[in-house]
């Protein structure tokens, strides 16, 4: 059924649970399953520095990303093993979110592409439509958006 699944993670509860389902998919199925976080251009404008400040970061604020990014791309792989997938991939990339995430599944030959139903852009994805829903949309494999 699927031999390559690709797992896409912000972070969210959403996520967390589609790493979860994802790793159960692939120990079931024999597959080989990659999580991949998409993080946006950093801009580091003053509310960036700000919020930094209040919250008692320190470093560069492409460091404290690094942080998160490596913090998230743990979570889903602790989900996987817990499943019993011991050899789960990470791949980090930066652009737009759904674009990103279509154009690896389809360089990559992935059969599925498991994603979170909400992720942390909830009030972009209100206004502008959330990134599970243009993946499901416009990706070439199957899509499980996970709640």
């Amino acid at each position: 059924m699927f031999s390559k699944i690709l797992c896409a993670v912000d972070g969210s509860q959403h996520a967390l649970e589609a790493a979860r389902v994802a790793g159960q998919l692939a120990k079931q199925l024999g597959a080989k399953l990659t999580f991949l976080t998409v993080t946006k251009e950093l801009k580091v404008t003053q509310e960036v520095k700000r919020y930094m400040e209040i919250e008692h970061l320190t470093g560069e604020p492409q460091y404290v990303l690094d942080e998160y990014t490596e913090r998230v791309m743990q979570e889903a792989k602790d989900a996987a093993r817990a499943a019993g997938v011991t050899d789960a991939k990470t791949e980090v990339k930066t652009g737009q979110p759904a674009r990103v995430i279509i154009t690896t599944a389809d360089a990559g030959g992935y059969d599925a592409i498991v994603i979170g139903g909400r992720g942390h852009g909830d009030l972009e994805g209100l206004l502008l439509g959330s990134v599970s829903h243009k993946v499901a949309s416009l990706a070439k494999c199957t899509v499980i958006t996970v709640r």
